[in-house]
């Protein structure tokens, strides 16, 4: 029985009709057309649809999806539900608070991207899905890491992405992650206690974290055809990616500087300014940075912080 003939049963309750001879001359068709709609039988047309989505109060767009799902092809009907749901969710969206009809556009925003295989994001929401993505790995997630001082405490990753991670690790994903310092950073005193802090925490909530130096890496033919690989697909300068449980991918496309306060002096954050996922098949092949932590002539497990020194030592003798 067809979806559309419960609107038929409800005109008649509705304004007490007691045969298919006054439904019929309330609708304005005839008498054995109404009794074969009422019954299911037969597809109303687009304008007697809206008219009795106007003798119920109800949205004739409604009635419309409805209409075309019942005479739509068994194979079809699917994507007919799949629209009167999306319609029906739209209708019943509150104006207020204003933060409901906005999310709602989010949401279609991202569900109109999901043909092509990949959703961009940008601002604050990046580092959100960032989020959201670590929470829903189940095995495991391979990052690299050329913008590592993001990690730093104050910065744009700490404490929200480490937590998430923390967690993850608790729930028995296998979490690594390898950051690529260069021998610029690595002749500021500061910023190898900074990269020393990332790593410890990283460490603390339950990471295999790894560590590399750029200038070595360049001399990799592997690692140079990865970063030719990303600049394709247009990641940022610095590469900052991950992979989840081999099936999705994250990276920056941009990153930017954000003051942070309004009185005093602001303090700089650096934040990802756009991040793109992706599901290609391609991008999953060309792009898994997982191969990078097979290249122990270049890639280092940390062992802590006199461990690193010495690499580090090691390091600069050769790049002074």
């Amino acid at each position: 029985m067809a979806e559309i003939a419960s609107y038929f049963d409800a005109v008649k309750e509705r304004y007490g009709l007691t045969s298919d001879y006054a439904l019929a001359d309330k609708l304005g068709i005839a008498q054995p057309e109404a009794n074969l709609m009422r019954r299911g039988l037969k597809i109303p047309k687009p304008e007697l649809c809206i008219k009795i989505a106007k003798l119920l109060d109800r949205n004739p767009v409604e009635l419309l999806l409805v209409a075309q799902k019942d005479k739509a092809p068994a194979s079809a009907k699917q994507y007919w539900t799949l629209a009167q749901t999306a319609v029906d969710v739209m209708l019943h969206v509150p104006k207020h608070p204003k933060y409901l009809p906005k999310k709602v556009e989010a949401i279609g925003r991202e569900l109109r991207q999901l043909e092509s295989q990949t959703l961009v994001y940008e601002g604050a929401a990046a580092n959100a899905e960032a989020v959201r993505l670590v929470e829903t790995a189940e095995r495991s997630i391979d990052a690299v890491m050329e913008r590592w001082n993001i990690w730093k405490k104050g910065e744009a990753l700490y404490p929200n992405y480490l937590l998430a991670n923390q967690a993850a690790a608790k729930r028995g994903v296998a979490i690594r992650r390898l950051l690529v310092l260069s021998s610029e950073q690595m002749r500021d005193d500061s910023l190898v206690a900074d990269a020393v802090e990332v790593m410890d925490n990283q460490q603390r909530a339950g990471i295999k974290i790894f560590f590399s130096f750029r200038e070595e890496l360049d001399r990799s033919p592997a690692f140079c055809r990865f970063e030719e690989d990303y600049r394709k697909q247009g990641a940022a300068h610095d590469i900052n990616a991950a992979m989840f449980d081999g099936e999705i991918l994250i990276f920056s496309q941009s990153y930017g500087q954000v003051p942070l306060g309004m009185v005093g002096k602001p303090t700089p954050i650096t934040m990802i300014s756009q991040l793109e996922i992706t599901w290609k098949p391609e991008a999953i092949r060309d792009l898994n940075p997982a191969p990078l932590f097979d290249m122990t002539r270049y890639v280092f497990e940390y062992a802590g912080r006199h461990a690193f020194k010495a690499e580090l030592a090691r390091f600069q003798k050769a790049f002074p």
